[in-house]
């Protein structure tokens, strides 16, 4: 039986060599892509800490200096991290926390 099939009127129709070939090459290339992808996401993830301690650099304000500390690692991201970091920087506990400590918002 091949490794790809289609689903039709609920049988399994087993790919041509042409549609096995072609989904190989979409596999590879979503695979080859996931680093843009991981990058995409910490960019996402690095925007939205920066958001949510944007009304601490408001004039009115003195940030502590671990504050600042930390908005500048924010900023610092993704430069600070190569390509073998992505893992450990997405990396997730049970409850879908992030556990890498770039993360972690000191006390404000």
């Amino acid at each position: 039986m091949s490794e790809y099939t289609h689903l039709i009127n609920g049988k399994e129709i087993p790919f041509t060599e042409e549609e096995i070939t072609a989904r190989k090459e979409e596999e590879k290339a979503w695979n080859d892509d996931k680093p843009n992808r991981q990058l995409s996401e910490i960019r996402d993830l690095r925007n939205q800490k920066l958001f949510e301690t944007d009304y601490l650099a408001m004039s009115d304000n003195t940030m502590s200096d671990e504050m600042k500390n930390y908005r500048q690692s924010m900023r610092d991201i993704p430069q600070d991290y190569s390509e073998a970091d992505y893992d450990d920087l997405l990396a997730r506990d049970e409850q879908g926390n992030l556990t890498h400590t770039v993360w972690s918002k000191p006390w404000v």
